[in-house]
């Protein structure tokens, strides 16, 4: 893969954000809860603004991108997606060291929720997250800065 470049997303972006996380999210949304197309898209661009996402570019194109959201006392990681065409790449773990990064720079935990049919939970556990509860869909994970 090419030099990785990152930038913060602009309202223009939404769109293929957006489609990104249906393509890659809507079978664990489907499995879970059914995939209902409004209230997704509802959901997405209501609650997640622009500036929550940093996009990783390549000199031709977007090829994923990661949402965090700053709370008082943690960091909040809503969703990291990655094209099925950029995947196994190793794209994902630059962008979870990245959101690690700004947890480890803020010296806050970084917690984030992930389906539980979602495979993406063990590679959290790999990366240093610590499960810390779960409910009926999703496990709650947590990765503490060191010291």
């Amino acid at each position: 893969m090419n030099t990785i470049n990152f930038r913060k997303a602009e309202k223009s972006d939404m769109d293929w954000l957006y489609e990104t996380f249906k393509a890659t999210m809507s079978d664990y949304i489907e499995k879970t809860w059914g995939w209902n197309e409004l209230f997704q898209q509802h959901g997405f661009y209501d609650n997640l603004p622009p500036s929550s996402f940093i996009i990783a570019t390549t000199s031709a194109e977007d090829v994923g991108a990661y949402s965090i959201l700053e709370k008082n006392d943690h960091l909040w990681l809503e969703m990291v997606i990655v094209p099925f065409l950029h995947q196994g790449k190793g794209l994902g773990r630059t962008l979870v060291e990245k959101a690690q990064q700004s947890a480890k720079e803020k010296q806050k935990p970084l917690r984030l929720s992930v389906l539980k049919i979602n495979p993406a939970r063990d590679f959290y556990l790999h990366l240093g997250f610590e499960s810390n509860g779960e409910d009926t869909w999703s496990s709650k994970m947590e990765w503490n800065p060191p010291l």
